[in-house]
Order: C-alpha cells, then sequence, then structure tokens
C-alpha cells in the first residue's frame, strides 16, 4: 500500500539522501551584525541603568559596606555615558549607514571593560561580591565575543556601509 493509497510513505520520502536534503541557508551578515548591536545594547544598558538611576543602591546590592556604597554615588557619570553608548547603539540600529567604526569601537569597549574588570580582580582592587565580579566579568567577555564575531563575519556588508 503506498501513501497515496493511505498506507505510509516511503521510506526515501521520510529521510532523504544527504545529497538530496534542502541545503540551510546560511545567516545574513546583516542580521549577525543587528544581532551583535542588540547584545551590545543590552549589555550597555545592565550597567548603565542601576548606575544613572540609583548608583548607590547598586553599589549596595553588590556587596559594598553602605558608607563605600554612598562614596562611590557619584559615579552616576559612568552610568550616562554606558546609557549614551547603548543610545548610539539603537541609533545605529535604525540607521546602519556607517556603523563599521561603531561595531569596531563596541567591541574594544566590551573587550578593554572585561580586560580591565579582569585585571581588577586579579589585584583585588575592589570589595565587592564575587558574584558580581564574576557575572560582570562574564557579561562583558561574552558581549566583545559577539561584536567582534559579528565584525568578522559581517565585514562585506560593513564595507558597503562604509562605500555608501
Amino acid at each position: 500500500m503506498t501513501e497515496a493509497e493511505g498506507g505510509l510513505p516511503a521510506p526515501d520520502a521520510v529521510h532523504p539522501a544527504p545529497s538530496e536534503r534542502p541545503r540551510r541557508a546560511r545567516r545574513d551578515a546583516a542580521a549577525t551584525l543587528n544581532i551583535a548591536m542588540v547584545v551590545y545594547i543590552f549589555v550597555n544598558l545592565v550597567f548603565a541603568l542601576p548606575l544613572v538611576i540609583f548608583p548607590a543602591t547598586f553599589f549596595d546590592v553588590i556587596g559594598l559596606e553602605a558608607s563605600a556604597a554612598d562614596e562611590l554615588g557619584g559615579l552616576r557619570w559612568v552610568g550616562a555615558v554606558l546609557l549614551a553608548w547603548a543610545i548610539s547603539g539603537i541609533l545605529v540600529l535604525a540607521h546602519p549607514g556607517g556603523r563599521a567604526i561603531f561595531v569596531t569601537t563596541g567591541a574594544l569597549q566590551l573587550s578593554l571593560a572585561a580586560l580591565a574588570f579582569l585585571y581588577s580582580w586579579s589585584l583585588d582592587e575592589y570589595r565587592w561580591s564575587t558574584w558580581y565580579q564574576a557575572l560582570a566579568t562574564i557579561v562583558l567577555a561574552a558581549g566583545a565575543l559577539v561584536m567582534w564575531w559579528a565584525r568578522l563575519t559581517g565585514r562585506k556588508v560593513l564595507r558597503r556601509d562604509d562605500a555608501a
């Protein structure tokens, strides 16, 4: 009994030979860059918003003593700088022309921030919780890896953007 007669399909119809399987389309380089920009925006916002809105509370939550957290409350400007980078990322998503330099700069920003966290951690410079130091380092390093990966895979698109 055949499939047309209400029976089971032929074995070849269920599992086609490897050469007959449809090839999976490669990810579009522009889509990869957009994903990287969304990751970049997210990483910047994760650090920016708590620093801008409630810096002393943020430092208290990550394990600093209350007196030290109050002293570091003046670092609200660091959150404002990160917020500006996140907004710039949103603008690049809206108008992608010229994004090559921004993607490279974002990759450098996250890479250097991850290295700075590792360096500070190795010197035991900060007295906040280990969980925060580890989480921040991982988030920054992962964001940097995504940005560099997108930069390398999106070279053709980035060159085209620069030419426009």
